[in-house]
């Protein structure tokens, strides 16, 4: 993490002054409830709530200094108070500055609609055997997200992988400028973000703009399969290499098997079979670009195989879990076409006796396509195995309209209460099953996870 005096700290930030004695910080928090002893606290102001009002709490819990914007009234006077004009800002001219100290690290950007945090997971854990390696945690991937990110790299890391997402026009331009990548993935594009963004087009756009930051001899590796991110990455001088499903990539999967826990799968450059303890082809193909970087830096099949065995993925994706003869895949972070067909496609593809249940929530941030949308996975949800939909919501209506038209009838259900959804589930699991959950993280479908494990374990 950060170890600098106040002295150098304002040095790394515009218009700023420090009043008080020049301490060494260790690290910084914009949380006061969560700061370590030696912490920067950085209050940050936001619509509900500002940072400037808990900074006794912060100074009492071990912070030894904080910023402070110069429009704020009553500062402490019992720390150093680095004086700025916006917290916000200032934080992230703070991480910039201190990425550019750590000139011998290699940097790592990722984005995409689907996969960036897995894909991650994936390039972290494969790495992490022969380098010093840290990545983003759990999904600090915004504008305060990434500065934090930057902020907690130790100065002796070798290898950093920083996750970059979106909500608006601009953002992953600015992200990353602010890592400067040497190199950078695009997983996908998909319709998320189409209330803020308009198109597939427009996000294709916003995605490949992570080549805005990235350093001129840098690399750039993007999912072929897209003939919307192909056409616009060609556009650009810098050295690419594709990968994905189809042959005309330049690493393709050639084989893939699903298990009952793995995937396991061949590649285009030799034969020989990965193992990853994660189900779902789409988890292979995460895996495409982190392979083409350990290959890059002469790791062997055999090493990123222990990369591979060891992967733990971020919380809520794609997590299963068995309770007796009970599976339960948790995917309920987010929600998107084409996530949710992705994970449709992995339940559909399970080898198993056992019925198959897909809990449904609605797909936010859709725009004007949200219905049309919603119907259309009740379209694809009648080419898979699967025996019963159940959905939860107000969009989720169209899904389980369109599903009737295929699946026996009481197969496709819609419950407005989430009590009765939760009996409906449990009187389901009466018998061996498999249950995936997927909805937009605003549904809160963990909390419903949650309580089905909790009431199956009884």
């Amino acid at each position: 993490m950060i170890k600098r005096a106040l002295t150098n700290v304002t040095d790394m930030l515009h218009d700023s002054y420090l009043k008080g004695h020049n301490v060494v910080i260790h690290g910084v928090s914009i949380d006061s409830r969560a700061i370590s002893k030696g912490n920067l606290f950085i209050p940050l102001i936001g619509p509900n709530s500002n940072g400037h009002h808990y900074s006794k709490s912060a100074i009492d819990n071990g912070a030894v200094a904080s910023l402070w914007n110069k429009n704020e009234p009553n500062p402490p006077t019992d720390i150093p108070l680095i004086f700025v004009e916006d917290t916000l800002a200032a934080l992230q001219q703070l991480a910039g500055s201190y990425r550019q100290q750590l000139q011998q690290t290699t940097f790592i950007g990722i984005t995409g609609s689907n996969g960036k945090t897995s894909t991650k997971d994936i390039l972290h854990s494969i790495l992490s055997t022969s380098f010093r390696t840290q990545k983003t945690q759990g999904n600090f991937n915004n504008e305060i997200g990434v500065p934090l990110t930057l902020l907690q790299l130790y100065e002796d890391v070798e290898i950093v992988v920083v996750e970059m997402g979106m909500d608006h026009k601009g953002d992953i331009a600015f992200l990353s400028k602010m890592v400067q990548p040497d190199i950078a993935i695009i997983s996908n594009i998909g319709n998320a973000h189409l209330i803020s963004l308009g198109s597939l087009e427009n996000i294709a756009e916003e995605k490949v703009n992570i080549v805005r930051g990235l350093k001129k001899d840098g690399l750039l590796l993007f999912n072929g399969d897209l003939p919307l991110v192909t056409t616009k990455v060609k556009k650009h001088k810098y050295k690419h290499y594709s990968f994905g499903i189809h042959e005309s990539n330049d690493l393709f999967l050639t084989s893939c098997r699903q298990t009952s826990t793995s995937v396991l799968f061949t590649i285009s450059d030799n034969h020989f079979e990965f193992n990853l303890p994660l189900i779902g082809q789409h988890q292979a193909i995460n895996c495409l670009p982190a392979i083409m970087i350990a290959k890059i830096l002469k790791m062997s099949n055999e090493l990123i195989q222990v990369g591979l065995s060891e992967v733990e993925l971020t919380e809520q994706r794609n997590e299963v879990k068995k309770i007796g003869n009970i599976t339960i895949i948790n995917d309920t972070y987010k929600s998107n076409p084409e996530s949710v067909q992705a994970a449709l496609d992995t339940l559909g593809s399970l080898t198993s006796s056992h019925r198959k249940l897909f809990i449904m929530g609605d797909m936010l941030d859709m725009g004007d396509q949200d219905i049309k949308l919603h119907k259309q996975v009740g379209e694809y949800l009648s080419h898979k195995k699967i025996d019963t939909v159940y959905g939860y919501g107000e969009l989720t209506r169209y899904t389980i309209a369109s599903a009737k038209q295929n699946f026996p009838q009481g197969k496709a259900i819609l419950f407005t209460e989430e009590a009765r959804l939760i009996d409906a589930i449990l009187d389901y699991t009466k018998e061996p099953c498999i249950l995936l959950f997927k909805a937009s993280r605003t549904l809160q479908f963990e909390r419903l996870v949650k309580v089905i494990e909790r009431r199956i374990t009884r």
